[in-house]
């Protein structure tokens, strides 16, 4: 059997042992353990109203009226509520006049109307009014003018918008000591129980798994601050219990105290009825971590100068072209437009230049019709298009002279923009900006691998994901990756964070029966995961909202702890710890297998091979593994690891110019002794590559010159002579060539 066979036998049983390239299908929608959606953020508005021309009013009194439509612009509205009677002398300040849920996947759209009674007071007579939407107040404060039916302004209203605080997630672990003996075995398996206490009732927090006798450290668990101390904030009670899970000892110890008291980190003992009649502790439990996380959501990034930034791909390719109708085409077109208007018009306030990245992929180009799979729309050299006209202008053109390929690549589409966001994002100083990109497909896909590779890259970026799938067959393989979320594995890279999605639109179309169901249903399928995809990715990198993650550091009241200093993505999450905790817990793994590498970065200058040995000591070696599970925190961790790994770099790369004789801010011919006895470096070498000789040994240098220099002899002098010799034939040479 030859080598080729060989090989080809092993390339087959891996390939039989390796996982499929994407996941299977969830059976039921909405049965992964996170909510994909995120929190919702309630808004309070605040509406002042400032009357310009009081004498317009007759009655010297005014109406403020608000409506909301639940389909567009045009109607029908809803009187949600109204003000009481007002007076023009003043400027009207209603305060928390509506509190609203925000929805990014939707339009919500609202009606102000300014209206005076009559002559007899019996009916309000309209003044003047205006249209806005959610989206136009997220930023900030904006006011709108008041323009009656004979354009003569009136009225100025400014919106004021203020986020309703959310419950914030609270890190607590435990510990206990100094248990009795009399009550509790030196082996039994023990567990807490904490509950919050009311006034006529308490309702348990958190149990932990038990925990083997003498060292009792429970681990970490999360509550939220609305459980803990309520919606009011008031300090609170709870109520620790410590029990066995022997059932002839039961409960060991219980007791009650104040979350004041519990967060301080002192001992709390612990009281048991049958014991001495409660009269003596029995232990002690201790809250040994406290530590109140800061959750941000989309609006506070929003809020903070985040921007969005759209992008839209559109797949040219036909899988099967010789079946192809005139109707498929138009359907095609149609779809296309359907999706455009869909996305370009919900997402327009979001969006202020109200532009557009627009390519192509799956096709033939012109002039020369060769195979692209990342052009721009218009066929230009610029891919920015203007809202959903300039969109649907580019797609007519290339849908007219481009050739459809039968395969398409989604790969080079996904890193082109994926490479674009994390550069943006790797720049300190830029604005943050977090992309969005629709991919529009049939499905006749030919890079599965290398898509999958992409998506795994993107995960990294501040990038979404959105395959909108056109058509009734074909989809499966996209619909799979758009739905794997942090399933997503190739060779050992997975996914760091859960940024695809998928939304077939024809099946959307056909399970609707006007558009404004179409719309709304599409929209809510493609968008609604969108917020939390953001704010997750600048959460999981320490970035705080409104700032740089240069400039992000620790919250006040033991907030999360944003120590990274750049933008790049790392692997730790705020808000999941413990999920963190147990990872740690399984990848100790990597403590093993590594002694040959440990050893050759602690071997120095003592390496050697054949005679050969190292000059310098320019490696080291560093567990990383072995460090996280040293530390207790992310901070520490960071610490330890980056002192381990980068404290020995000075001093090798100070060594290796002082061996080779180069002086800072010179090159080293320019180099010369130094004074006052410093060391000598009489580097007459034009080249910076390592030489042999070391200032630190010019005693061995001057010996191996001395022996040289006594092996001269007849040869010796022979070669000095023709050198001589041929130095006279080229003087000579010169001389002839001149004259």
């Amino acid at each position: 059997m030859n080598m080729v066979r060989i090989r080809h036998i092993m390339e087959m049983r891996r390939a039989c042992k390796a996982p499929p390239l994407l996941p299977p299908k969830l059976r039921k929608e909405g049965s992964e353990s996170t909510d994909r959606r995120g929190p919702k953020d309630v808004m309070d508005l605040t509406f002042k109203v400032n009357t310009l021309a009081p004498e317009r009013y007759p009655s010297r009194t005014f109406y403020f009226h608000l409506y909301e439509s639940q389909d567009s612009s045009e109607g029908p509205w809803n009187l949600i509520t109204e003000s009481d009677r007002l007076g023009t002398d003043d400027v009207a300040n209603l305060e928390d006049f509506l509190a609203i849920e925000f929805s990014f996947e939707r339009l919500q759209w609202f009606k102000m109307e300014i209206s005076e009674p009559s002559e007899n007071g019996a009916q309000k007579v309209l003044k003047a009014s205006e249209i806005f939407t959610i989206a136009q107040i997220c930023a900030g404060p904006i006011g709108f003018p008041m323009v009656d039916q004979i354009g003569y302004r009136v009225a100025e209203i400014e919106i004021w918008s203020q986020l309703r605080d959310r419950p914030q997630p609270i890190v607590m672990q435990m510990e206990a000591k100094n248990l009795s003996t009399k009550l509790v075995s030196s082996n039994s398996n023990v567990y807490i129980e904490v509950y919050r206490v009311d006034e006529d009732q308490k309702r348990m927090l958190y149990r932990s798994e038990p925990t083997k006798q003498p060292k009792l450290l429970w681990r970490s668990f999360t509550v939220q601050s609305d459980d803990l101390y309520g919606s009011d904030g008031v300090d609170s009670q709870i109520e620790i219990v410590c029990i066995s899970e022997e059932e002839k000892e039961g409960v060991i110890g219980q007791a009650v105290v104040s979350m004041e008291v519990a967060k301080a980190m002192e001992p709390i003992s612990i009281f048991n009825e049958s014991y001495k009649q409660g009269r003596k502790p029995i232990g002690e439990v201790r809250i040994c971590r406290y530590q109140q996380l800061r959750v941000c959501s989309f609006l506070d990034y929003l809020r903070g100068g985040t921007s969005l930034k759209f992008a839209i791909a559109i797949d040219f390719s036909i899988r099967d072209p010789a079946n192809v109708t005139h109707n498929d085409y138009q359907q095609y077109s149609n779809d296309i437009e359907f999706v455009v208007r869909c996305l370009a018009d919900t997402l327009e306030p979001f969006n202020p230049t109200n532009s557009w990245l627009s390519y192509g992929f799956g096709a033939k180009i012109p002039p020369h019709y060769r195979d692209s799979n990342n052009f721009c729309l218009s066929l230009d050299v610029d891919a920015t298009c203007q809202g959903v006209n300039g969109i649907l202008n580019a797609f007519g053109k290339s849908y007219q002279n481009v050739h459809p390929l039968q395969g398409a690549k989604f790969s080079q589409i996904i890193y082109h923009l994926a490479k674009q966001a994390q550069n943006n994002f790797n720049r300190a100083n830029e604005p943050l900006n977090y992309y969005v990109l629709f991919i529009i497909t049939r499905g006749s896909i030919e890079d599965l691998k290398e898509t999958v590779q992409a998506a795994i890259f993107a995960s990294k970026a501040p990038i979404s994901i959105v395959f909108v799938g056109v058509g009734c067959e074909g989809l499966d393989e996209i619909e799979r990756m758009g739905n794997a979320g942090k399933r997503l594995e190739f060779q050992g890279r997975k996914s760091e964070r859960d940024n695809l999605q998928f939304v077939n639109a024809t099946k959307t179309r056909l399970e609707c029966d006007n558009y404004a169901d179409m719309s709304t249903v599409f929209l809510e399928k493609s968008l609604q995961q969108i917020p939390w995809q953001c704010s997750t990715f600048y959460m999981q990198n320490h970035v705080l909202p409104g700032k740089s993650s240069s400039e992000s550091a620790e919250t006040s009241s033991g907030g999360l702890t944003v120590a990274s200093s750049s933008r790049r993505p790392s692997s730790a999450h705020g808000q999941m710890e413990e999920e963190e905790e147990a990872r740690m817990r399984t990848t100790s793994v990597g403590c093993e297998g590594l002694d040959e590498i440990e050893r050759m970065g602690n071997a120095g200058k003592r390496l050697e091979f054949q005679g050969r040995k190292s000059e310098r000591d320019n490696l080291q070696f560093v567990n990383a593994t072995k460090t996280r599970l040293e530390c207790d925190n992310y901070a520490d961790m960071s610490t330890v690891f980056l002192e381990k790994s980068l404290q020995q770099i000075p001093w090798q790369c100070s060594t290796f110019y002082m061996q080779n004789h180069v002086l800072p801010g010179k090159s080293s011919s320019e180099s010369a002794e130094t004074s006052s006895g410093g060391l000598t470096l009489l580097a007459s070498s034009s080249s910076r590559r390592p030489s042999s000789a070391h200032g630190q040994m010019e005693e061995e240098e001057e010996a191996r010159m001395r022996t040289t220099s006594s092996s001269s002899g007849p040869a010796q002098d022979h070669f000095r002579s023709r050198r001589n010799r041929l130095s006279t034939e080229m003087r000579s040479m010169t001389l002839d060539d001149s004259r």
